[in-house]
């Protein structure tokens, strides 16, 4: 489970889980307020890891198109995952 506060570019964003219906993750915009990062609960280990840097990069660069943030997030989660991020959760 996550439930923590992250600071990205200056906005104060929730990151949590949260019983997702059809997304891996979901991202409020930076405008909300309020504004939470959701991650869907049932995902662990480097697919958890993909999605969270995925709507991260949606906080911070909001205006970059899916597939920019798409690659970069498999990309950046691959390369962590090898050298042994691991989260306590998992």
């Amino acid at each position: 489970m996550i439930d923590a506060h992250a600071v990205i570019r200056g906005k104060r964003w929730r990151v949590r889980t949260a019983a997702l219906r059809t997304n891996r993750g979901e991202c409020d915009p930076p405008n909300k307020p309020h504004k939470e990062i959701r991650i869907a609960a049932e995902m662990h280990g480097e697919e958890r890891l993909e999605v969270l840097i995925h709507e991260m990069l949606h906080a911070a660069y909001w205006d970059l198109d899916e597939s920019a943030i798409e690659g970069a997030a498999i990309d950046i989660a691959r390369v962590l995952w090898r050298l042994g991020y691991r989260s306590p959760a998992d």
